[in-house]
């Protein structure tokens, strides 16, 4: 080592030899803040934050297991529900028309004079099964008269269901309902 380093040295050193206690402790707290700032900024930040990312995931993951779960059990429902459809498809009489019992239901709650149209509708066949539907519009009804309607027209046995139903006020006269339902059921494939 030259004698110009050893100076250069022993005159840091010196320095930090002439600052008062109270410097040198000021000098020292700086030193720890940047180490500890250095410290949390390259170990501690980086650590938090791949922890919270992986919380997160974990999170996602547990809420999509759940769903899968759920999305399982609903499923299932349906194959129990698929199978008793069938089974009751099975059951009903040949010659069961939708258009035909629907039109007995409206007659048994004495509403013939309130339904304005009565559109029926099929769907393609489908692993030996179709849709077929009846949109009814019904127009100036009390709400009594919908739930008694509504009661007549679903039937298990008969593999009947509401699949929608659309209720407005009725424009000219108030306290009265105009109800669009779109009645369902399926029907066997017949045998060729």
């Amino acid at each position: 080592m030259s004698l110009d380093n050893q100076g250069k040295k022993q005159s840091d050193g010196s320095r930090l030899h002439r600052l008062s206690r109270r410097e040198r402790f000021v000098v020292a707290g700086g030193i720890v803040f940047v180490a500890c700032f250095l410290f949390y900024q390259v170990v501690v930040d980086p650590f938090l934050i791949r922890k919270q990312r992986l919380q997160r995931s974990l999170q996602q993951k547990a809420d999509n297991v759940l769903e899968m779960k759920l999305l399982q059990k609903q499923y299932e429902q349906i194959s129990v529900n698929e199978k008793d459809i069938i089974d009751q498809l099975q059951r009903r009489s040949s010659d069961f028309s939708l258009f035909t019992f629907v039109e007995e239901q409206i007659d048994e709650v004495r509403m013939k004079d309130r339904v304005t149209s009565m559109n029926p509708g099929v769907s393609e066949w489908r692993d030996g099964i179709r849709q077929t539907h009846i949109e009814v519009k019904i127009e100036a009804i009390v709400l009594a008269q919908l739930v008694d309607f509504l009661v007549a027209i679903e039937s298990f046995d008969k593999v009947v269901f509401v699949d929608r139903i659309v209720v407005q006020n009725n424009s000219r006269e108030d306290g009265l309902l105009d109800v669009m339902i779109s009645v369902l059921t399926f029907e066997d494939e017949p045998a060729s």
